[in-house]
């Protein structure tokens, strides 16, 4: 499935609510709420051994996608342009590799740039 079939199938199923600003606090909470959930697996992994369930991590992320998915829907945000905005962020970022020192050292101009379309 690609991406904007992926996000025509979730729309699809996306929850009318009664404003704008009440569909993005729903799509925000739930992002947040997904997050927490696949946070959970791996604090009851690190804290009381339990195995994490491949199955289930697999399930929030999908969730979160959904919810993500939902968001950018909503508010006209290109999915593919913003995959590679953050991809040329990163560049500019990190220009061969992650390292403690660049990302101490960023180019907050040259990163709104790119963030913008300027750069």
């Amino acid at each position: 499935m690609d991406i904007k079939e992926y996000f025509k199938e979730a729309s699809r199923t996306d929850a009318p609510l009664s404003s704008k600003r009440e569909h993005d606090l729903h799509m925000v909470l739930g992002m947040v709420t997904e997050v927490g959930e696949l946070a959970d697996q791996f604090k009851k992994n690190l804290a009381y051994g339990k195995e994490l369930d491949g199955f289930n991590i697999i399930e929030e992320i999908g969730d979160l996608m959904w919810y993500v998915a939902n968001f950018c829907t909503s508010n006209n945000i290109d999915f593919e342009k913003l995959l590679e905005v953050n991809i040329g962020k990163l560049a500019l970022r990190y220009p061969e590799k992650f390292t403690e020192y660049f990302a101490a050292h960023r180019d907050l101009d040259g990163e709104r740039k790119i963030l913008e379309g300027e750069g």
